[in-house]
């Protein structure tokens, strides 16, 4: 059974995004995704989400990333692991470093459960990771 609705395929291969999954782990990863510049030791990365069982009802606040990311300045990322840090995720030998972000902050709203969509849950990392300070 897939992770997400069939809608969502959809939408994910309208905007050309790459992605593996895992049903078994309920792992959704969006690969290759390409960082702004100047802000990360990395040009790039792969961003793990664990999809919930009953998605598309509840969001998710945090995600986890591949490689392990820094800031080019040496500032460390807030809310965001270490390798070998508590709650990073390992899939396919490599070690994701989880963020902790949250759906409520007034500028992004909340999730709106039975309307938002794994590009929602894009979105929010596209903010987080572009604004790595946010909470």
């Amino acid at each position: 059974m897939p992770l997400l609705f069939e809608s969502d395929y959809v939408k994910l291969n309208e905007r050309n995004l790459t992605y593996e999954e895992s049903e078994t782990d309920r792992f959704f990863v969006f690969t290759h995704y390409v960082l702004a510049s100047g802000i990360y030791n990395q040009p790039a990365c792969d961003v793990l989400v664990v999809i919930p069982p009953n998605y598309n009802q509840s969001g998710n606040d945090m995600f986890w990333t591949y490689p392990h990311l820094r800031r080019v300045s040496g500032v460390p990322i807030p809310a965001a692991n270490n390798p070998g840090g508590g709650d990073n995720r390992v899939w396919n030998g490599r070690e994701y470093c989880r963020w902790s972000r949250h759906w409520n902050p007034p500028s992004k709203g909340v999730w709106r459960p039975g309307r938002d969509d794994i590009i929602s849950i894009y979105r929010r990392i596209d903010w987080a990771l572009t604004n790595p300070d946010a909470q």
